[in-house]
């Protein structure tokens, strides 16, 4: 199962959301390579801006302990191919969801989300996602 960064956030955001995922997921949690960008790049400006290092810290103590999924080249064909058949189509979804897909398919693991937009990648590609409504999981 990977967890998309909006999962991730979530899940540091609130323990008692980790421990009913953790209840219904029975298998090992991984992340992307670029949602670990997404949740340093965040904790920095947080850092950089308001001079806090709890967020920052927060996020490396969690990277750490977590599988990473590195993005590969093959992912930036499969990526740029979804990009194409969204625009084809109208859809404008960010290139860090377009990413992390490629490599959950890729690794045929679940993509778990908070995140809507991955309906319109699942409509164009072979993405096996679990996208929750926020509360109600």
């Amino acid at each position: 199962m990977i967890f998309d960064t909006s999962i991730v956030l979530q899940v540091l955001k609130d323990r008692s959301f980790f421990e009913s995922l953790r209840e219904k997921i029975n298998e090992e949690v991984k992340i992307t390579s670029i949602t670990v960008y997404e949740l340093l790049r965040g904790a920095a400006y947080i850092k950089l801006r308001y001079g806090r290092d709890y967020e920052y810290n927060l996020v490396r103590n969690f990277v750490d302990d977590i599988e990473i999924l590195p993005f590969t080249s093959r992912d930036s064909e499969v990526s740029a191919m979804i990009w194409a058949k969204l625009r084809e189509r109208g859809y404008e979804v960010s290139d860090a969801d377009i990413m992390s897909s490629a490599i959950s398919i890729r690794e045929g693991d679940k993509l778990m989300t908070l995140d809507r937009d991955f309906e319109y990648i699942r409509n164009v590609a072979e993405l096996d996602v679990d996208i929750l409504k926020f509360g109600a999981e």
